[in-house]
């Protein structure tokens, strides 16, 4: 079997930059064993403009935010589904102080342009928020299993994805890539936490951290917004949420621990006013990175072994721009911006 790529890896980075090349009509390849703890598959996936405790608009969130609502939305009309659900975040301030910086940010145009209003103190019912709250907007969350598994189907289909777990041992490479019986002119690795293991890249600063996430029951919380409060509330229907995360940077395995949960449910108590069950408990890892920006680019060596990975917290946010942006990179040799180009560890 011919290609002009094989692709390692069919998560969210993985399968939007197969989709890329394929939209610039390229020949790819998938590798990939599915796993139901990966990223992709326990994920939240939520996305919104502003970062952090630190206020601040997030890196080229404009640019970004407009590649998530074209490319999802596209890919949900292909079966009539949403997998892109769009609506507000609510912050909730933990002290005045805390209220009082995000009044003093809001004087910014790029974190204003993201407010929609100050709530008062006590404003949301079931809720404590005794310092009030800040609505965002040109937020929400992507459901990134659904989306990535109707991918994983679609390539299927087109008889292009091998279900299997890849093996070094097969991988030969000079001029050209054989692995087993497909022949390729490149192949891009897109493993997720897995790349820390991958030897052509394993230099890169990884910085692997572990998520827990619980799945709750509530019958009185707002199924029309996102809360964060140290924790984020998410609602995914039928009255149910995905309540997260922690992080933890020493236990990388995604066996779920009775210290996050205890955790989570403690910060839970400290911002409902209502009962609540958890139903679910999973556990994954985060393929981030030290300075928060993604791995994209050729190894410095072998100018046909690639890697896209990186996208930690941010991927839903990272992946539609930056799988276009490598895609124009591989099909076109658009040169790929400084700030994501792993030449810069060279």
């Amino acid at each position: 079997m011919k290609t002009d790529f094989i692709i390692v890896g069919n998560g969210l980075a993985g399968s939007l930059l197969a989709w890329n090349l394929l939209q610039f009509e390229k020949k790819v390849v998938i590798i990939d064993e599915f796993n139901n703890t990966a990223a992709s598959q326990v994920s939240a996936g939520i996305f919104l403009p502003i970062t952090g405790r630190r206020i601040v608009r997030t890196w080229m969130a404009d640019e970004l935010l407009a590649e998530v609502k074209t490319l999802f939305t596209e890919l949900g009309k292909l079966n009539g589904e949403t997998y892109l659900h769009e609506m507000p975040v609510v912050e909730i301030p933990a002290s005045v102080k805390e209220w009082n910086e995000w009044q003093q940010r809001a004087s910014s145009p790029d974190i204003s342009k993201y407010i929609s209003r100050f709530l008062e103190p006590n404003a949301i019912e079931s809720i404590n928020c005794p310092y009030g709250a800040i609505e965002l907007k040109n937020s929400g969350y992507l459901n990134i299993s659904k989306c990535v598994n109707f991918l994983r189907k679609l390539y299927l289909d087109k008889e292009i994805l091998i279900e299997e777990k890849f093996n070094f041992a097969n991988l030969q490479y000079s001029d050209k890539i054989n692995y087993k019986d497909v022949k390729a002119d490149k192949i891009i690795f897109c493993e997720g936490a897995e790349g820390v293991n991958n030897p052509f890249f394993n230099y890169l600063p990884f910085q692997l951290s572990k998520g827990e996430i619980l799945t709750i029951s509530c019958n009185t919380l707002s199924e029309k917004q996102i809360l964060n409060h140290g924790i984020f509330i998410l609602p995914i229907g039928n009255q149910l949420f995905r309540v997260g995360s922690t992080y933890e940077w020493n236990d990388l395995t995604t066996n779920t621990t009775e210290s996050a949960r205890n955790n989570l449910n403690e910060k839970l108590q400290a911002v409902l006013k209502t009962d609540f069950e958890i139903i679910e408990h999973k556990a994954g890892i985060r393929p981030s990175v030290k300075e928060r920006r993604p791995f994209i680019g050729m190894h410095p060596k072998h100018k046909n072994i690639g890697i896209f990975n990186g996208l930690g917290t941010k991927g839903v946010m990272l992946a539609p721009y930056f799988s276009k942006h490598f895609a124009w990179h591989l099909a076109h040799e658009k040169p790929l911006m400084a700030d994501v180009d792993i030449a810069r560890f060279s």
